[in-house]
């Protein structure tokens, strides 16, 4: 207990002795005292954005890997943007017209490219091209013309 009590004391005296209270800056009497440096300062703030700036630039256009990254990424950005096409923006003529005759049109593969193209819209277009290369047919059919539209007479 005694030490503690002499550790406070000797505290107290150190204080009272020394004044430890923290300094007050007044930027407005430093101002006028040392105008100067005070443009100095003002001098160099002005300069450091710019020269960060260029900084940042030089330290990429001198490293070759920082610029074959940059290279990749713009690149990388741009295709992104090219490929980013709504179905409504594709041609559906040519989603038709790829295929050729109507038993190719309505296979499920050629349906089912036709419906990431362009939806039901697509599908519906398909559907009605292949139906006009048909064309209608009769309810019924006679022997001798089924026959026929297999052996091609």
């Amino acid at each position: 207990m005694n030490e503690q009590r002499n550790e406070k004391q000797m505290d107290e005296l150190i204080s009272h002795t020394i004044n430890t209270k923290k300094p007050q800056f007044d930027a407005e009497k430093w101002k006028q005292k040392y105008p100067d440096e005070y443009q100095a300062l003002l001098s160099r703030a002005a300069k450091g954005d710019l020269s960060r700036q260029s900084t940042i630039l030089k330290v990429i256009m001198e490293n070759p890997l920082i610029k074959i990254a940059a290279a990749a990424v713009i690149i990388l950005g741009v295709s992104i943007f090219i490929n980013q096409k709504n179905p409504g923006e594709q041609k559906q003529s040519n989603i038709v017209k790829a295929t050729k005759s109507p038993a190719e049109m309505m296979t499920a593969m050629s349906l089912t490219n036709a419906y990431r193209k362009g939806g039901m819209e697509a599908v519906e277009e398909q559907y009605n091209e292949a139906y006009k290369q048909l064309g209608p047919r009769p309810k019924s059919l006679s022997v001798d013309q089924i026959l026929s539209e297999f052996n091609g007479t």
